[in-house]
């Protein structure tokens, strides 16, 4: 039987799989435990591991190569390298039986990633790459919602608006952003996208929004919502000026890798 402590390991290097380093704070998050726990992981194992610490950040000693590429109607989306803290941290937010909204962000399939394959969750989304993250997780069920699918936007889009979400309330919906402004509030590339987005929002029970640091400021041509429709806002790093102060005014939850705690949701 695989120990607590194994399965943190293998865990880690699935992670490391993606990505080429993660600091040790932020796996501590991902794996519910302190950086203390991962550390005694690392000096207790008696066999050699695939990982090393360097300087707070876990590493792959030997790095798989990475496997061929996928033909261009396959091909994932590229994230940015500041989606990965963001991702654990969304991951953590997915309890057991959650029935859970993923948009057409390129950063969902990570967070999917990052669900801890023993959580048993429903997935409902629109774009063909986060239904394949959802189908690769061993306890996940994935509801697509259907329609004429564009490859330049990864989506399935319905000539009449209708989908699954006319049926269901999702207790939680992750919502991406192109940018986020105190007065413009949340906005998104893709004009496209907005009537699915608005319609998780309408029946999502907690509204949580994905956003990078370097997106604050920045406005992007369709309009999502005020930032104070949403409940939880996650970032990479601690909130410009001015934005933690009307994130409290608008009760909505700041979470980054720098924050004390997670409250359940």
């Amino acid at each position: 039987m695989e120990t607590k402590q194994k399965e943190r390991i293998r865990r880690l290097v699935e992670l490391l799989k993606k990505t080429d380093r993660i600091h040790l704070k932020d796996a501590a998050r991902m794996l519910e435990v302190s950086v203390m726990t991962i550390r005694r992981d690392f000096s207790q194992e008696d066999e050699p591991l695939p990982l090393a610490l360097l300087g707070g950040y876990i590493v792959m000693v030997n790095k798989p190569a990475a496997p061929a590429p996928a033909t261009n109607a396959m091909a994932a989306r590229p994230h940015h390298k500041d989606d990965l803290p963001i991702a654990i941290l969304a991951a953590g937010l997915v309890n057991e039986n959650d029935l859970v909204f993923f948009d057409n962000g390129p950063e969902m399939p990570l967070v999917i990633s990052m669900i801890p394959d023993d959580i048993t969750f429903t997935g409902i989304c629109y774009s063909l790459q986060v239904f394949m993250a959802l189908n690769a997780k061993p306890n996940a069920t994935a509801m697509l919602c259907g329609g004429t699918y564009r490859a330049k936007s990864d989506a399935f889009y319905a000539p009449d608006n209708h989908s699954l979400l006319d049926a269901l309330n999702p207790r939680k919906a992750f919502i991406s952003a192109s940018g986020v402004h105190e007065h413009y509030g949340v906005t998104w590339f893709n004009i496209d996208d907005l009537p699915i987005k608005r319609k998780a929002m309408a029946h999502g029970m907690r509204k949580i929004l994905l956003a990078r640091y370097a997106l604050f400021d920045e406005v992007a041509p369709a309009s999502i919502a005020p930032l104070s429709g949403f409940d939880v806002l996650v970032s990479d790093r601690p909130l410009p000026p001015e934005y933690p102060a009307h994130c409290r005014n608008a009760f909505v939850k700041v979470i980054t890798p720098d924050s004390d705690s997670e409250a359940a949701l």
